[in-house]
């Protein structure tokens, strides 16, 4: 079917029949039976609604055309992304051409009609300048961040195009907001609701296009710091090993240096707790701190996880390395075996340097349970662990996968609170925390009233793979108090075990299958600790009291039996002030703990304004 150059013409099939328009379709565009009504004389009518009819398919054509639009951006297809895109530009010209033309201005002055053909026509312009303004600095953009695209030999990608692409930003930006302003005269509580419908798709997507260019123009300059941009960049990954659990997750059991310099990933040591002195505190907090924790806590990096407050142990990895090396790292990232599976799923699997292949399913067992059982001694657990990072890194900075389903995957982890960032630079840190990847407790209660409960694997043992953990928090406003209890339960099989995973604490006269924890409580900020039960726990001389960051802490050490669980409960006061939405904050396990809720009592104390 072929388009009349003429705006007051209209469409004819190649045998001179009028074009039939497609069943099923409600477009706002179709606006000639009100004018009947009205009264217009017949012929202007017909034309005029077969003009409405020529935008109507304009803009449907361009709707698909957009929708393929992604899938060649995604193949990498430049060829068809030119086409589709001069395709998508000819398609709402014609339409914005339609909508300029006389029969358009007299539609506009009549009442009631008027609204709704000064919608469509609004609609149309502001489709076309998207189109016109916004389109190909967006698809330039877009083919910029496949990173799988321009990956360089090495590990890497190339940020040449990125940079390039990134000065589209002002022209997207203004063109979405020429587009706003066009649609600002649409009165929606006087158009038909045929109109409105489609009238409030197109406002909903520049509403939020706005935000979200803002988003990528503040961020993508700092992103491309990190990346190295503008010079090396030296960061440290933690791999947290969740069989021995300490706050954050577990023993940081291994690490890896990796420097970026212009996008050109390079892994440059791996390393374990027995990479670096063991005997010399990095850090000193203040004296309230380090009263809620063992005396080698700040000392061997194995360790310094046990704060919930990731901040604290990025800088005591950065004061080791600064001891060890004499240089400050950028940047400190911490994740778990838990989110190397998330990213398999999207990556596919790895193959170990001893032939093993691992995937999203099995790669948490083979490394937290079945390297004791396989590999014996430390160097060749080491090796093994060894072997997995290096391969997981080659996979991922290859970019040979789909990068918005890898971020995806990292937003999950986020939530769960499993992976964490550090940057040395304040603007870096500062987009960390905006991202939610800080993996610090709050100090205020206004965006949350955030009561936490915290575990730290007391035995020594790598028993915690079977661990299974419930945590409630219930407030009684007539008491003034909140009871945060965790429930925690030891899965452990009785035999099968090798005695590396087994309790090595034979002091407490426990089972070697008994799993030993210190509960710690932090207490929302401003609330004080008010009991814990069991009263001092299974150990009256490791019970702990103190202070981190201004919240009032307490922790208990407790012991549990295979097969069996153990209740322990804290109650503090409920904080004075506002209050945001109370939360749990809570160790991340190879089980996530799914059973986390917070009692509907608590709902009524919520105070702060959103």
């Amino acid at each position: 079917m072929s388009k009349s150059p003429h705006p007051g013409r209209y469409r004819a099939d190649r045998g001179g029949r009028h074009a039939a328009r497609p069943r099923g379709r409600r477009w706002p565009w179709a606006v000639g039976v009100p004018l009947v009504i009205l009264g217009i004389p017949a012929v202007l009518v017909g034309i005029f609604a077969m003009q409405a009819v020529s935008v109507e398919q304009d803009l449907t054509s361009a709707k698909t055309q957009m929708s393929s639009i992604m899938h060649y951006v995604k193949n990498g297809d430049s060829g068809q992304i030119a086409k589709a895109g001069d395709q998508i530009a000819a398609k709402t010209q014609d339409a914005a051409s339609t909508v300029r033309g006389p029969l358009w201005d007299l539609a506009v002055n009549i009442p009631v009609v008027g609204e709704n053909v000064d919608a469509v026509r609004r609609a149309t312009e502001a489709t076309n300048i998207l189109v016109e303004g916004a389109l190909p600095a967006g698809v330039k953009l877009l083919g910029a961040l496949k990173i799988d695209k321009h990956s360089v030999s090495g590990g890497g990608i190339n940020l040449e195009p990125v940079v390039s692409a990134s000065d589209s930003l002002p022209r997207i930006k203004a063109a979405f907001a020429d587009a706003k302003t066009t649609l600002a005269g649409v009165d929606q509580t006087k158009i038909l609701p045929v109109v409105n419908n489609a009238i409030k798709s197109l406002v909903t997507v520049v509403d939020q296009a706005g935000p979200a260019l803002d988003t990528v123009e503040q961020y993508l300059p700092t992103l491309l710091d990190i990346a190295g941009a503008h010079g090396n960049r030296t960061y440290m990954l933690i791999f947290q090993n969740l069989a021995e659990s300490r706050a954050q997750g577990g023993l940081p059991a291994a690490t890896a240096i990796i420097t970026i310099n212009n996008g050109h990933f390079k892994l440059e040591k791996q390393t374990s707790t027995f990479s670096f002195p063991r005997n010399v505190q990095v850090i000193s907090p203040p004296w309230e701190t380090q009263a809620l924790y063992d005396s080698d806590t700040f000392m061997g990096f194995g360790n310094f996880t046990r704060t919930p407050n990731f901040t604290t142990t990025a800088s005591a990895f950065d004061a080791l390395w600064f001891n060890t090396t004499g240089g400050h790292l950028d940047g400190v990232i911490s994740l778990d075996p838990v989110v190397l599976s998330y990213m398999l799923k999207v990556t596919g699997p790895i193959v170990t340097g001893d032939h093993r292949t691992l995937d999203s399913t099995n790669v948490v067992d083979a490394l937290l349970n079945n390297a004791y059982i396989r590999y014996r001694g430390n160097k060749a657990q080491d090796l093994f662990f060894g072997s997995v990072a290096e391969k997981v890194f080659s996979k991922v900075s290859s970019g040979s996968y789909d990068i918005m389903k890898m971020l995806g995957q990292f937003q999950i982890a986020i939530k769960q609170d499993r992976l964490h960032a550090w940057f040395q630079n304040p603007d870096e840190q500062k987009m960390a925390a905006d991202f939610g990847m800080v993996g610090d407790l709050e100090t205020t209660n206004k965006k949350t009233t955030q009561a936490g409960i915290f575990l730290n694997n007391a035995d020594y043992s790598k028993l915690d793979y079977f661990l299974k953990t419930k945590v409630t928090l219930t407030c009684d406003a007539k008491a003034g108090t909140m009871t945060e209890a965790i429930t925690i339960t030891n899965t452990a099989p009785l035999t099968g075990l090798t005695s590396y995973q087994l309790n090595r604490r034979p002091k407490y006269l426990q089972a070697p299958t008994t799993q030993i924890f210190d509960v710690m409580y932090f207490a929302p900020p401003g609330s004080t600790i008010t009991g814990v039960t069991p009263i001092g726990g299974d150990s009256y001389y490791d019970a702990r009291v103190g202070f981190e960051n201004g919240r009032n802490v307490q922790s208990v050490r407790v012991f549990v039996p295979t097969g069996t669980s153990k209740v322990v409960t804290y109650t503090s006061t409920i904080p004075k002030g506002a209050r945001g939405p109370f939360s749990i904050a809570t160790t991340p396990t190879v089980v996530p703990t799914a059973n986390t809720t917070v009692s509907p009592t608590c709902g009524a104390l919520v105070t702060a304004k959103k």
